[in-house]
């Protein structure tokens, strides 16, 4: 399926020369999140003459600590920030699908709804203190580190803990020290795996690995930002685990959740997005990203997950050249 709609995609990524948005054309279209795949979409969507609302679970705080979304084409980020002043786009902070946002009441209220909306974000963290600035997703820093040119423009911490299990978060440590990061300590729950793969890694970037521990609070400074982590030191007990009651704190200026993905919660929170087709954790789409229901569209990590930025704005391109399209017919 997704074959198709690379095939699909070739022809519509090359439509759009006009640098100056299209008169307006009365349609308004709901994208819900603003990943790259949203983005993407609320920016296409935009230069065609459409009014665009994006609605976004994270607070605009947060999403301005977070990495820069670099769109694909060239100029598109310049362009995307002046269809914001213009009023073309609008973002609506603290939406969150199921909760704050109702599929059913968006597409009554809109003449079509991008779902941009991802597997989800890293998974909760039982951690007190979780909403401090330098608490950040490992995701959405890999993100911006293949989205950015010039690495050495990207904020590296001095001191950071990478909070992890399995391959992706010794990977993303690893990957901090080589950006120059000083001290990087990775932190798991459990023990190591026994092939032996996330001690050869840390070892050979030396990155500090600390297992049998479970983050339990974020320390911050006199400013409320992150200043190292609390954790709880645990042990296996009848095939469980379990906390022994010792406790160790770590010093950081960052620290980054790697602790996987959470696939469908937004879809099962949201009663008209649970009617959704699914395969697995992947909402089903035709080669244009239209889904079984009239109306939606859906694109990136929710559709073809695990394919990385680049698909995802490409997906985000494409579904807006749908919408656009199948509105104006």
């Amino acid at each position: 399926m997704m074959e198709s709609a690379e095939t699909a995609l070739a022809p519509a990524a090359q439509t759009l020369t006009v640098r100056a948005p299209a008169p307006f054309t009365g349609k308004k279209i709901a994208v819900v999140g603003a990943g790259p795949a949203g983005m993407a979409c609320a920016h296409r969507l935009a230069m065609l003459g459409n009014g665009v609302t994006v609605y976004e679970a994270r607070s605009h705080e947060r999403m301005q600590a977070a990495p820069l979304l670099m769109l694909e084409e060239e100029g598109a980020q310049q362009e995307l920030e002046r269809l914001t002043a213009l009023g073309r786009v609008r973002i609506e902070h603290g939406c969150k699908l199921g909760e704050q946002v109702d599929l059913a009441a968006l597409h009554l209220s809109h003449d079509a709804v991008f779902l941009g909306v991802g597997l989800a974000a890293g998974r909760v963290l039982s951690l007190t203190g979780d909403d401090a600035p330098g608490l950040l997703d490992a995701g959405r820093h890999l993100a911006a580190v293949h989205c950015t040119e010039d690495l050495l423009a990207l904020p590296v911490p001095h001191r950071a803990i990478v909070i992890g299990a399995a391959r992706g978060a010794v990977d993303m440590a690893a990957r901090l020290k080589r950006l120059g990061a000083h001290d990087v300590t990775l932190v798991y729950r459990h023990g190591l795996e026994a092939d032996g793969y996330e001690e050869q890694t840390a070892r050979a970037s030396y990155v500090r690995l600390r297992a049998w521990a479970s983050p339990l609070e974020v320390l911050r400074d006199e400013r409320g930002s992150v200043q190292g982590v609390r954790f709880e030191q645990t042990r296996l007990r009848d095939g469980r685990l379990v906390d022994t009651g010792g406790f160790t704190e770590i010093a950081a200026h960052a620290v980054f959740k790697a602790v996987g993905r959470a696939g469908g919660e937004h879809f099962q929170r949201d009663e008209a997005a649970s009617r959704l087709s699914h395969e697995g954790d992947r909402v089903r789409v035709d080669p244009c990203l239209r889904t079984a229901l009239p109306g939606i569209y859906a694109g990136g990590d929710c559709v073809a997950p695990g394919q990385g930025i680049a698909m995802a704005l490409r997906h985000g391109a494409l579904a807006a050249q749908t919408i656009h399209a199948d509105l104006q017919s």
